[in-house]
């Protein structure tokens, strides 16, 4: 993977991390709700898990924000 990509998965990764802070949610209450393991949580949100566009969308649809909410970030 390029470096472009790995900075944009740290980013992703940063505003899931963002949203659900906001949203009073652990990693482990986002896994459940999302129906995922809380380690592929802490993947995702450390930049180390490149996911698809329906795990995006499980995300997104458990934290009641849209997929563009979750790549909206300042640059």
């Amino acid at each position: 993977m390029d470096e472009k990509h790995k900075i944009f998965l740290k980013k992703l990764g940063k505003r899931i991390t963002q949203i659900r802070k906001q949203k009073d949610l652990t990693q482990v209450e986002l896994a459940d709700i999302a129906g995922m393991d809380d380690s592929s949580i802490r993947r995702i949100e450390s930049g180390r898990n490149n996911s698809s566009i329906v795990i995006l969308k499980r995300l997104a649809e458990a934290m009641n924000i849209s997929i563009k909410d979750l790549l909206d970030w300042e640059e």
